[in-house]
């Protein structure tokens, strides 16, 4: 019985001494996080910089060369701007839209050639029957054809131009759309503040769907159809001098028109893409909100800036992280999950936060970072998510209720 009570006595007394959980503090900083609007690459006229005069090899070269290098004529103008800095703003809200004009020229000159081609149709049909008529006209045939062909060539062309625009836009829009099926397979039970609804990103997965179906087939048109074009051009050339040859190979040159025509009603059908193009890119050129937040920066109306430029800078409205460097030796006290509370000199009371992340490895602290450790020890940051969100940028004192025994009372246990 006594050696009993001897045991319970020293369990008792090893239980009091027990050291309790470690409790750091160390000096941390708010980080400022920004999502940002950028402006989207647009199809846009260039600057001709020969401005129509002839000029050297050596100085059009010399030109091309300026151009590129300084993206003349790729800037866009901001239209209208409908934030200005601190403005609160809502997921899909219309911050600003860029300049429409050049786009609208293009719907209308699109319009116009197709027009154009269309009118090739009738001309040709015209042609044919006239052929039928009388040998005597086939001059008068040969001009109407060396015309079809080349409104088709410039169709062509026009098509090709049409193609490369489809190809460099269809990745951004097939790459947002990913992002959101992406938002939307993880989306959270419990919906984070400043991510937008289920319905939106719904919404929003249908458009992208729909814009990138809509591109898809005009490349598969443009794709289907050069060929033909092509193919149907070579024989529209020797057709034409079948029609120079003479009059008895009238009947070679009426075969010919009859391909064209074809070709032509090809022509007529495959210019809707170019239009269909700009009308995609209208809807690009309206910049919308990515999230709730705050509006820490803004271009101003009239500003010209390059596609990819920061339009607009958003603060979400989401807690705040903020982030720290320990010692190897304070590490050994925490661990992700432990609790903390987050001080600053605006007179609130301490935020909690969670310990959220922490760095893989120790790294030599930004000289601009305050620490309780020289510069020149190694340490590793960590990243504390803040139960509401603070002031950006500002330094704060952090209180970490660690996950470990501190060192200094294992020492003096």
């Amino acid at each position: 019985m006594k050696r009993f009570a001897a045991v319970l006595v020293g369990t008792l007394l090893v239980a009091g001494c027990a050291p309790a959980p470690a409790e750091l503090v160390v000096a941390g900083r708010v980080k400022d996080r920004l999502e940002t609007v950028a402006v989207p690459t647009l199809a846009m006229p260039a600057v001709n910089l020969d401005a129509g005069f002839e000029s050297s090899g050596q100085r059009t070269a010399d030109a091309s060369r300026t151009a590129s290098t300084y993206a003349l004529g790729s800037f866009i103008q901001l239209a209208d701007v409908l934030v200005a800095e601190g403005d609160t703003v809502r997921v899909g809200q219309t911050l600003a839209t860029l300049d429409a004009s050049g786009l609208e020229a293009q719907v209308q000159v699109a319009k116009a050639d197709a027009k154009v081609t269309a009118a090739q149709v009738d001309l040709l049909a015209a042609a044919i029957d006239k052929t039928d008529d009388k040998a005597e006209e086939v001059a008068d045939k040969t001009a109407d054809v060396k015309k079809a062909i080349n409104t088709l060539t410039d169709t062509k062309a026009k098509l090709v131009k049409a193609r490369k625009q489809l190809k460099k836009q269809r990745p951004l829009v097939a790459k947002q759309l990913k992002q959101a099926q992406e938002l939307l397979a993880n989306y959270p039970p419990v919906p984070v503040p400043g991510i937008p609804s289920r319905e939106e990103l719904q919404q929003g997965i249908a458009k992208l769907k729909a814009a990138l179906k809509k591109m898809d087939a005009g490349l598969k048109k443009i794709n289907t159809n050069l060929p033909k074009l092509e193919k149907g051009l070579r024989k529209a050339k020797d057709g034409l001098e079948k029609l120079a040859d003479a009059a008895d190979k009238i009947t070679d040159a009426r075969a010919g028109l009859v391909d064209l025509k074809e070709l032509a009603e090809i022509a007529a059908d495959t210019m809707q893409v170019p239009i269909e193009l700009a009308q995609v890119q209208f809807k690009l050129a309206v910049l919308t909100a990515p999230a709730d937040g705050v509006v820490v920066s803004v271009a101003a109306s009239g500003d010209r800036l390059a596609p990819g430029a920061t339009a607009v800078a958003i603060r979400p409205a989401t807690p705040s992280k903020v982030t720290a460097w320990l010692s190897p030796v304070q590490l050994g006290q925490v661990c992700v999950g432990d609790e903390a509370s987050v001080a600053g000199d605006w007179g609130n009371a301490a935020t909690p936060a969670t310990l959220t992340r922490i760095a893989p490895a120790a790294e030599y602290p930004p000289t601009s970072v305050p620490t309780e450790e020289v510069h020149l020890t190694r340490a590793v940051e960590v990243e504390f998510t803040a139960t509401a969100q603070l002031p950006a940028g500002v330094p704060v004192e952090i209180t970490i209720n660690g996950c470990r025994f501190a060192a200094d009372h294992e020492e003096g246990r």
